[in-house]
């Protein structure tokens, strides 16, 4: 079934005590009219000056969405059908976040037109490509019931992955009844890590299949035809990821989980799967700067399965 959701029906916060927007039955579609984070807050052409920031509102999440028979312990598979940034975006620094918090000091502002569908210039003759994800998909992590929209959780949330691309498909841990899965935080491109903490935010038009797995994961996974493969010629890769506090921990659940998946999906011994991971595979910083929450990824071309791929 297919169901478009009210784009007023939107939350600033994880809260299981929300109302879910939609009740779906698992396979079932959504369409999405995504607010950019800050909407009305910034407006095409602001300079930082001009912004009015209000750090309690500004991220603006679809859903939930209730999964019918979504129990804790299954999986929720998110398939990335369609997705169209709208007409600009906006990326700033802010004081005393990011990466180099002590280098940049100011506020700074830029706002792009994303009309063209293809780019967005920087600077006279520096264009951005457009790539289009969602920085923020996540099923509620269950607890606290109540959480802020940063950094990352056990459920997803804002894991600011650029390789969710149309075609993409991410699965998500299941932590309360009907998964309560949310979106938002649209991006026409970013680098890995957002850096300097935000991407090219915007509105988005977006098109997602919610599906119900029977099977328990320990961290998020994807697997894209994005960025990644288009970087490495390798075709489709595999991808799970290590949301922590402490970039260590973050690599070693995500070298785990690839190991974990290479064993229940594939029948490797364990200690074959972990001299894949390392002949193979390759650890990427997706996302550093999300209050000192670290998202680490390790990724797989599935070339290397060969038959078993």
């Amino acid at each position: 079934m297919n169901h478009i959701i009210d784009p007023e029906r939107i939350h600033h916060r994880w809260d299981r005590s929300v109302e879910p927007a939609l009740r779906i039955a698992s396979g079932d579609t959504v369409a999405f009219e995504l607010a950019m984070t800050a909407r009305g807050q910034i407006q095409e052409g602001d300079r930082f000056a001009d912004a009015r920031l209000d750090f309690d509102t500004i991220y603006n999440l679809a859903g939930p969405l209730y999964v019918d028979g979504a129990a804790p312990g299954d999986t929720l598979r998110v398939d990335v059908l369609a997705l169209e940034p709208g007409d600009w975006g906006w990326a700033l620094i802010s004081p005393g976040e990011g990466l180099l918090a002590e280098r940049f000091t100011d506020g700074y502002l830029r706002t792009f037109d994303l009309r063209d569908r293809e780019s967005a210039e920087l600077v006279a003759g520096i264009r951005i490509p457009l790539a289009p994800f969602l920085g923020t998909m996540g099923t509620h992590p269950g607890e606290p019931a109540v959480a802020p929209v940063l950094p990352p959780h056990r459920g997803g949330g804002n894991i600011d992955n650029r390789h969710l691309t149309v075609g993409s498909t991410l699965w998500l841990p299941v932590w309360c009844p009907g998964a309560l899965f949310s979106c938002g935080d649209a991006h026409a491109a970013q680098g890995d890590g957002e850096v300097c903490v935000t991407a090219i935010e915007c509105d988005m038009r977006a098109t997602l299949r919610l599906s119900l797995e029977r099977r328990t994961i320990g961290a998020p996974q994807f697997r894209t035809l994005g960025p990644l493969a288009a970087a490495t010629s390798a075709g489709e890769h595999h991808g799970t990821m290590g949301i922590a506090s402490e970039l260590m921990e973050g690599a070693r659940i995500a070298t785990g989980a690839m190991i974990d998946w290479l064993v229940a999906e594939h029948g490797l011994d364990e200690r074959d799967a972990y001299i894949l991971c390392s002949l193979a595979g390759d650890l990427k910083l997706l996302e550093v700067v999300d209050g000192g929450v670290w998202n680490v990824g390790m990724t797989l071309p599935l070339s290397v399965l060969g038959s078993r791929g």
